[in-house]
């Protein structure tokens, strides 16, 4: 089996220019947890994860207080974190995108994709074919596809 015949090619995905808004919204929608960023041309540059907008709305609302003599103590600030996110949900997907997102061709094996999931700690690898974004492989396929190939 090889990723052709694995992905999705009904890919949900997200220009570089939309909002970090639109993109929890794609994600809530389809109850996915990243999208890929694509550009004008449909090529991957990115990829944006639910994650990624926690942890920047959770960074500028946190207080931090060191103390000598215990550990550091977080503290979310609600004001803070209701205002920083309407500001960041407006900024552009390409500001706040990972750029590694981790590829593979058409014809890669599913052992490799697994591995290489493995290996990078990733949820998803996205398929490529002349550059562009053609397909995308969940950990979710791959299980699937492990337990139908061990039933057999």
């Amino acid at each position: 089996m090889i990723a052709r015949e694995l992905m999705t090619t009904d890919v949900i995905k997200i220009d570089a220019t939309a909002t970090i808004g639109e993109a929890v919204e794609l994600l809530r929608e389809h109850t996915i947890s990243g999208l890929p960023v694509v550009d004008k041309e449909g090529h991957l540059i990115g990829v944006i994860t639910g994650g990624d907008v926690l942890r920047a709305i959770q960074q500028r609302a946190q207080k931090i207080y060191h103390s000598l003599f215990g550990p550091t103590q977080v503290v979310i600030d609600e004001t803070v974190w209701h205002e920083d996110s309407h500001r960041l949900l407006v900024l552009p997907v390409e500001k706040m995108m990972s750029k590694g997102a981790v590829t593979v061709q058409l014809n890669t094996p599913v052992g490799e994709i697994a591995d290489l999931m493995l290996r990078q700690n990733v949820r998803r690898v996205f398929v490529l074919h002349d550059d562009k974004l053609t397909g995308i492989i969940t950990r979710n396929d791959i299980v699937r596809w492990l337990v139908r190939h061990v039933a057999n």
